[in-house]
């Protein structure tokens, strides 16, 4: 009796047992597999971050090169603007439009330091997320 009493209750532990390291074994695949998605889902948030700066930087590249065409031809501008303050009738009004194109040409230029800068930093984290 005794003998058969123990046999029985080492069956259920081995059956208990079975069920709980194929629970266990289950949880683990569980486990890896939230892991494996979360470990997916941020390497497509950085394939998306990078798309966006690619976008930024290329949009930065070509707003640089729109402003430097406007600097084209500044120099005759201002000298003629020059020329026209001491000779025409309007002297105030001419060096007044001379001030505002001095002005233009200042910002156009601290516009386009800023953006060569900001072009410069996405090119680092490029080149580090690579």
């Amino acid at each position: 009796m005794k003998k058969k009493l123990i046999l029985t209750v080492s069956i259920l532990f081995f059956f208990f047992f079975l069920g709980y390291s194929a629970t266990l074994r289950n949880n683990i695949a569980a486990n890896l597999d939230a892991i494996e998605a979360k470990y997916e889902q941020l390497v497509e948030m950085e394939a998306q971050r990078k798309r966006e700066f690619v976008s930024e930087k290329g949009q930065l590249e070509l707003e640089v090169e729109d402003l430097k065409s406007k600097l084209v031809g500044r120099e005759e501008r201002e000298e003629k603007l020059k020329k026209e303050s001491e000779v025409r009738w309007y002297r105030n009004e001419y060096k007044k439009v001379l001030n505002q194109y001095d002005d233009y040409y200042k910002n156009i230029n601290k516009l386009i330091i800023q953006k060569e800068a900001r072009i410069e930093e996405i090119s680092a984290i490029l080149s580090v997320m690579n």
